[in-house]
């Protein structure tokens, strides 16, 4: 800068620190304006333009544009809009992020230089727009760094003489005099593509949830749109892929009278937008999340069995996924993606244990913050890449989605990048260059269409931005060796409730007994074993009630599946021999054959033992008499349970108890057959005791017809 134009900004200065003491009526104000003024009308100030978004010394003006709405229900007179700035430079990295909250942070002076009248009076609801041409002159930036500039809104509310602050928007810029040029900073953008789960075991949609969502001007299509021609690395939930192409083949969804057919028109629309994806996602690096990205979290806090058997499902699937023709992954193995509350040891480990390599986390999740790009957990005997975005870029993402205003979102993510990056580029040593970082939005955000492009331009037309694949910013990280972190979750996330991870089990239990109760396991829905993937998905945290309904709605359909096989048992059953059979029946009214068994359980088995009954294969539609052999070592009645169970054992529906009467009739035979031999020995006694009596004993039964002795031989004898 020459002489004279030293002069002429000590000159600016001093007039401006004696504008300072000017009535407020004049249009200037004190340099030392407290952040926050008295209670006024709510006034609303949205910056929308800041140009350039980086100031050098060729640079003669900044303009900052926006509007002014009056959101109270009062009108106000004389508002202005003045520009504010601060002299001082952002002095840590972190601190950029709350120029937008925090007034006590380089809260500057507002200067009346310069305004613009918006309007003699703002009516209630009433906006208004705005444009301040500040020259470079007057804001009399130091050394490089990052600046904080923005807009007061001056106004008096109706009656009244007093003039107030009634709102300040802010925002930051870069400033790089005499030209500096700064080093380059490579930067991988990821840009996923999740929906929460609508697809059944059967392929039937739940409801029309991802139609709404695909559709012209919709979330996930602009998503696809604004990232066609930028490289980034695309992050897809093979669930989402596999519920569009069902819905592209022509598909069905659930109503309250069952499954009806989709409309031709979403379809169409399924097509459309699959196609769009492929060929948005052409030549750039594509990974492959966990299908249906469960959350793990959640899974490992409530129930580590399930939660070790859903995540290997979930990573097998997407791995198969990833290796099938026509995939769209170029990295075969599944990344996993965790939130601020979700990098715990027990979930890192079941993702481990599951044979994920990769985990992408947030950089304020891990100790020590930030962590690097490339980062290594250690868990146990075994290790776990970990990818750690950078916290400064991502929330600057995540607060612009979260905008009312998608123009003032638009351009606070834009000044923030540039900020951010400028900061990084500035800091990095001389003899140095950058290390890579990794910007990652929200798992499942639905941006307007305007910050979804903002984001994009503010990743791609930063002059010391390199954009890159993920697998170019790890290489470069692991250039520089992984360092360890350890994890340090953030607990104020929204997890899934327990009482969906209990119905999830709940389905996984009846799907594990439907499953093996087929006599061929290919006739199951090739959905079936991912049931509990989907019910456990991160995709219900919003919504966990529409979680527990899609299980329950898998859960009642499996139970009736279920209820179609049965076992009848009579109230009693006799035997009619020591060693005696009974028989049961065994109905089935499913569609398919099955292989089912008969666990009976005898309430004494040294009374009455049951034999094992043998597998029975039964057809569809039929009824089958199974017979069974028992024991009986007494007679009596002895209860009995009765388990109808798949070909492993598995049961299914409720036991049966019956009684089983044991009358033993064999030993009855004997007595009978005792007892006629002892009254045949009775007679046979009496016979042999009649030939022996003497003469004067009389015959009773004598025959008649035979003669009587001669009384005189019987004499002489």
């Amino acid at each position: 800068m020459t002489w004279l134009g030293r002069v002429r900004r000590a000159v600016l200065a001093t007039g401006l620190l004696s504008a300072t003491v000017l009535p407020a009526a004049a249009g200037s104000a004190g340099a030392a304006d407290p952040a926050t003024g008295p209670p006024g009308p709510m006034v609303v100030a949205a910056l929308h333009t800041v140009a350039p978004s980086a100031l050098t010394s060729t640079d003669e003006t900044l303009v900052l544009s926006g509007t002014v709405q009056n959101a109270g229900d009062e009108a106000i007179q004389n508002a202005q809009v003045l520009p504010r700035f601060s002299r001082v430079p952002v002095q840590a990295r972190a601190d950029i992020s709350r120029v937008g909250t925090d007034d006590t942070l380089n809260w500057g002076a507002r200067y009346s230089d310069v305004y613009d009248p918006i309007d003699d009076t703002l009516e209630p609801g009433e906006s208004q727009p705005f444009s301040l041409t500040i020259p470079t002159e007057l804001l009399d930036f130091g050394d490089t760094g990052v600046y904080v500039v923005g807009v007061d809104v001056m106004g008096s509310p109706q009656d009244s003489e007093d003039r107030l602050r009634l709102d300040t928007a802010r925002t930051v810029v870069p400033w790089l005099p005499d030209d500096d040029t700064l080093p380059r900073v490579p930067v991988s953008m990821l840009w996923p593509l999740a929906a929460r789960p609508a697809m059944l075991p059967d392929a039937t949609l739940l409801d029309n949830s991802l139609a709404a969502q695909i559709g012209a001007g919709e979330p996930l299509t602009e998503l696809v749109k604004a990232a066609a021609d930028a490289p980034v690395t695309w992050a897809i939930d093979p669930d989402l892929l596999d519920t569009a192409e069902v819905m592209a083949q022509g598909y069905q969804v659930m109503s309250a009278s069952g499954p009806i057919e989709g409309s031709q028109a979403d379809s169409d629309t399924a097509r459309d937008w699959l196609s769009a994806l492929r060929q948005a996602a052409s030549g750039h690096q594509v990974v492959n999340l966990p299908y249906a990205v469960p959350d793990i979290e959640a899974l490992a806090a409530t129930n580590a069995d399930l939660a070790g058997t859903v995540m290997r499902r979930s990573i097998a699937v997407s791995t198969a996924q990833g290796l099938r023709p026509g995939s769209l992954a170029t990295t075969k193995a599944p990344v996993g993606w965790l939130d601020r509350s979700s990098v715990t040891g027990r979930a890192l480990g079941a993702l481990a244990v599951a044979g994920v390599n990769t985990v992408i986390v947030p950089g304020d999740a891990v100790s020590p913050r930030p962590g690097p790009t490339a980062a290594t957990f250690s868990l146990g005997e075994a290790a776990l890449d970990a990818v750690v975005t950078d916290v400064g870029l991502d929330d600057a993402i995540s607060d612009a989605v979260a905008a009312t205003d998608t123009q003032a979102g638009a351009l606070d993510v834009r000044q923030r990048w540039f900020a951010e990056t400028a900061f990084i580029a500035m800091s990095t040593d001389d003899d140095a260059s950058p290390a890579p970082v990794v910007a990652a939005p929200p798992l499942r955000w639905r941006p307007e269409a305007t910050t979804a492009r903002a984001v994009v331009r503010a990743w791609t037309s930063i002059p010391w931005v390199e954009p890159m694949s993920l697998d170019d910013a790890v290489a470069g990280a692991n250039a520089r060796e992984p360092q360890p972190v350890e994890p340090q979750p953030d607990d104020s996330a929204n997890l899934l409730p327990a009482t969906n991870v209990d119905a999830a089990a709940d389905v996984h239990e009846r799907a594990g007994q439907y499953a093996s109760l087929l006599a061929d396991p290919d006739d199951a829905p090739d959905g079936l074993p991912l049931a509990p993937v989907r019910a456990t998905s991160s995709g219900w945290r919003d919504d966990p009630a529409a979680g527990e309904a899609y299980a329950q709605t898998i859960d009642d359909d499996l139970s009736r599946h279920l209820d179609d096989v049965s076992v009848t048992v009579p109230e009693s059953v006799t035997l009619s021999s020591r060693n005696g059979t009974f028989p049961l029946t065994v109905t089935n009214d499913l569609p398919q054959a099955i292989s089912v068994g008969l666990d009976i359980d005898s309430a004494n088995v040294d009374r009455l033992q049951i034999d094992d009954v043998e597998v029975q294969q039964i057809e569809p539609g039929a009824r089958e008499l199974v017979q069974v052999t028992a024991q009986a070592a007494a007679n009596g009645k002895v209860p009995i349970n009765v388990q109808l169970t798949t070909s492993d054992g598995v049961a299914i529906g409720p036991m049966r108890p019956t009684v089983v009467n044991a009358t033993d009739y064999g030993t009855i035979g004997w007595v009978i057959v005792a007892g006629a031999g002892a009254l045949f020995a009775v007679t046979l006694v009496r016979r042999a005791v009649r030939s022996r009596r003497t003469p004067d004993e009389p015959d009773a039964e004598h025959d008649a017809d035979t003669p009587a002795a001669d009384p005189v031989q019987e004499a002489s004898r």
